[in-house]
């Protein structure tokens, strides 16, 4: 029999992530950087079945999840060169097993369904920004624990990883003309 969740010890956990993207832009001459970081936070324990025996995780929450995008003339150690304005968004959903459901905070995030490369439609926690400034380095700063995902995954104690996936988004001007892209980034972390 599996134990109750009460009977099973939980340890917290709190783990670093960092990635960086990058997209050439032929029409704006620039080479945007997106930079993502920030903390996931989770409870972790053992599941066991019938001697089979997983990771489980649950209480999953993204926290002070940052994005910084800078540009510049190349992607290969060009100058620094500006936009006249850019929208940035940053969607997040669970991509271990496409089971967990984000759920946000009330403020300035949001849920919207988007299309994933692992889970078909999900719906996405979502925070978009745009600067109407002239610069070459916008930061979209998230303090506190904005979204969190319900629910619990189960892996093999060989995967042992939780995997989130984030869809960062940047529509980039200079003057009269814009460029866009996404792109997914996997996130994944372990006890």
């Amino acid at each position: 029999m599996a134990p109750s969740a009460g009977a099973v010890a939980k340890t917290s956990h709190s783990k670093p992530y960092s990635a960086t993207v990058s997209m050439w832009s032929k029409p704006l001459k620039r080479c945007v950087y997106v930079k993502l970081t920030g903390r996931v936070e989770f409870k972790h324990y053992y599941w066991q079945m019938k001697g089979a025996k997983d990771h489980a995780y649950t209480d999953v929450k993204l926290k002070d999840p940052s994005m910084t995008a800078t540009t510049y003339s190349s992607c290969s150690g060009g100058k620094r060169a500006n936009l006249t304005k850019l929208q940035l968004t940053q969607r997040w959903y669970e991509s271990t097993k496409c089971k967990m459901n984000a759920k946000v905070a009330v403020g300035v995030w949001s849920l919207s369904v988007t299309p994933t490369l692992e889970c078909g439609k999900r719906k996405a926690a979502t925070r978009a920004t745009t600067y109407n400034v002239n610069s070459w380095k916008y930061v979209q700063s998230n303090s506190g624990r904005p979204a969190s995902f319900d629910g619990m995954v189960r892996v093999s104690l060989k995967a042992e990883k939780l995997c989130l996936s984030v869809r960062p988004e940047a529509t980039a001007y200079v003057g009269a003309n814009s460029d866009s892209w996404t792109k997914t980034v996997k996130v994944c972390v372990k006890r």
